[in-house]
């Protein structure tokens, strides 16, 4: 659409700073006459900018581009020495009412929902009497191939041999910890974590130690420091994109991360499942990039990227591969071999590169409209956190009673993932994560769900703090 090109260029011209914070625009038979279009496209172009949080209109005056909206900050990290702890699988938190700020993940119409069934269908097609016999423990060498050209066109190598398919990215974790750990064992995790590993680490009877984070990343002198004692038998992070923070390690605390793993000879499991959903274009590399030693076992899916019903996730294990496929073979016959076929035939015809070209600027564009809703309607003192990829955004409510507001979304009948469901440590009572993967606005150019669950969020936060 050209009035689209037009906001693009725009947004492109503001983050170089050739078009400075509160500086008038041209008017809007100025932008028509300038670029050849219709008034029409003049003001959707407008109104796109305005919708999206890059512009604003003042009243009798014209369009200007907005001030920086990041007046209280990003939230504040908590400082504080490690400390093991127990995980309680029932304690986190079970949605009765799922909704679009709750569960981290992405809209229907975000995913190519014709497209993947036309590869299912092909992949059926092509199998013939193979359906009648169980899968590859290991996985679709197809499947294998082509996630390794994949990734490698991005500049993570591997070999498609060193690769092991799972049903899902936590059950690639799930695996990993069962070879690498047994119970009772000592995880070490970042602070706050996914409530879903917590879960994870506490039905299988692991404890944990948390590891501070920043908004720049882990504090690895910490880490280290627990290495040097013996404090965990092994690691469990989330090197891109962290939830609920959003944090993406530097590349030296990544190549930090691989070096500490090797050194003390200690496995580093890395839940990598945000990998592919940078905002900025290419997806960095990770972690296990840099690994020498084979320490790292690195975990992802294309469950928020492409398909959560497809349950369809990986291994890279390292030194552990031969461990893992055994263990993969005592726990299971291996992954659904149709669906395997079919990811492997979407991903080699193009379509998922292509598909993750058209995500990505939108995911941007998505999270940047969440962002401006709740700075521009949010009492200031608010902390909303500036992630550069993934799905969330991590609040900090200064003065929140956790434990009042937790009643007040229930009896709203909103889903929202409060601080405490993070840590099982006691930082984060003043903290909310949303889910941005959700259209404020559907099909039809009207409000979404998740755009008036937002608005009774909104209404709540600065009720409650304002009581």
């Amino acid at each position: 659409m050209r009035y689209k090109k037009m906001a693009d260029h725009l947004v492109e011209d503001i983050r170089q700073g050739k078009v400075q914070p509160g500086q008038k625009l041209p008017s809007l038979r100025q932008l028509a006459r300038v670029n050849e279009v219709s008034l029409t496209t003049a003001l959707n172009c407008y109104r796109y900018l305005e919708e999206t949080g890059w512009i604003q209109a003042l009243p009798q005056s014209g369009f200007y581009v907005r001030k920086p909206l990041d007046v209280s900050g990003p939230p504040e990290m908590p400082a504080f020495s490690c400390q093991t702890t127990t995980p309680i699988a029932d304690h986190f938190f079970h949605s009765e009412e799922p909704g679009p700020l709750g569960i981290t993940q992405l809209s229907v119409e975000l995913q190519p929902v014709s497209k993947l069934e036309r590869s299912l269908r092909r992949a059926s097609r092509s199998q013939g009497s193979r359906v009648c016999l169980y899968p590859n423990v290991q996985g679709e060498l197809s499947l294998r191939r082509s996630l390794s050209e994949h990734f490698g066109a991005s500049g993570f190598h591997f070999q498609a041999s060193d690769l092991v398919i799972t049903n899902g990215c936590l059950d690639a974790v799930r695996t990993a910890l069962e070879v690498t750990t047994k119970p009772g064992d000592v995880v070490a995790v970042s602070s706050p974590c996914y409530s879903g590993l917590l879960q994870l680490l506490g039905g299988m009877g692991r404890t944990v130690v948390e590891i501070p984070s920043t908004m720049d990343g882990l504090d690895l002198r910490q880490m280290e420091l627990q290495m040097q004692k013996g404090g965990f038998r092994a690691g469990l992070f989330t090197s891109s994109h962290m939830n609920p923070t959003g944090i993406c390690l530097s590349v030296e605390q990544k190549q930090q991360l691989a070096g500490l793993a090797n050194k003390y000879r200690i496995p580093i499991i890395e839940d990598d499942i945000y990998h592919e959903l940078d905002h900025r274009g290419a997806p960095p590399l990770p972690a296990c990039h840099w690994d020498t030693g084979g320490y790292l076992l690195w975990c992802g899916s294309i469950s928020k990227t492409l398909s959560a019903g497809y349950r369809l996730g990986w291994c890279l294990p390292g030194r552990y591969l031969n461990d893992y496929r055994q263990q993969r073979h005592l726990e299971s016959l291996g992954v659904n071999s149709p669906l395997q076929l079919s990811l492997a035939d979407f991903i080699s015809s193009g379509q998922y590169a292509k598909h993750l070209a058209t995500l990505r600027p939108r995911l941007r564009e998505q999270v940047d409209q969440y962002r401006n809703f709740l700075t521009d309607h949010l009492i200031p003192k608010v902390r909303i956190s500036m992630p550069t990829g993934g799905l969330v955004l991590w609040l900090q409510v200064p003065g929140l009673n956790e434990d009042e507001f937790a009643i007040l979304l229930k009896r709203q009948l909103l889903d929202i993932r409060t601080g405490v469901c993070f840590s099982t440590l006691n930082y984060y009572k003043d903290c909310l994560r949303i889910n941005c993967g959700f259209p404020l606005r559907d099909n039809n150019g009207e409000y979404s769900q998740a755009k008036k669950q937002l608005e009774q969020l909104v209404e709540l936060i600065n009720r409650s703090v304002a009581a």
